[in-house]
């Protein structure tokens, strides 16, 4: 991966970033991702390292393909939740809006909160996808924060999803009733 399309995707996941340039001629690209920091480290050949602080497990990492992991987080997290929890999650969630025109979220939890699920949306929606979300009346919507949702913790979604209560046809999963 090339310093420009890091950045490039970077921008999309609506992180704020700082340069550094180093001495060597490598470029640091600290990235605050919430409940972490990123040190993302390029030469003019492309990526060479990233080390992830706040993180317990947090090393020097060289392979480039862990560093497409850092992406698509809420996404990534929702779909892990789904995997471990044994529901559904519509991931991305294409809908009409109000105006009739059609805006995509990051995805939908079809068997929770009220009417046809609920609508999650990331920082990385289009704004208008957004608002569009929140006049819908047959959907639940809600903007959970990053601190808590760009990673997957069991016991805070489980919460979660609780909260905003079991609201499909299919018998609920025991954890959900527990």
């Amino acid at each position: 991966m090339k310093l420009f399309e890091f950045l490039e995707s970077i921008e999309k996941e609506k992180y704020s970033i700082r340069l550094e340039y180093i001495d060597s001629g490598w470029i640091n690209v600290e990235v605050d991702a919430f409940t972490e920091r990123w040190v993302v480290s390029f030469d003019e050949d492309g990526f060479i390292d990233f080390t992830i602080f706040s993180d317990i497990n947090a090393v020097e990492n060289e392979n480039p393909s862990k560093l497409r992991e850092l992406f698509d987080r809420s996404k990534n997290s929702w779909l892990e939740a789904a995997d471990d929890l044994g529901i559904e999650f519509v991931s991305p969630y294409i809908f009409t809006g109000s105006d009739g025109n059609e805006y995509q979220v990051t995805g939908l939890l079809p068997q929770f909160g009220s009417g046809k699920g609920v609508i999650i949306t990331s920082r990385k929606d289009d704004e208008e996808a957004y608002l569009e979300s929140t006049r819908l009346s047959d959907h639940f919507q809600t903007g959970l924060s990053p601190h808590y949702y760009d990673k997957y913790h069991r016991e805070n979604f489980i919460e979660t999803l609780k909260d905003w209560g079991w609201c499909s046809n299919l018998p609920a999963p025991k954890w959900s009733v527990e």
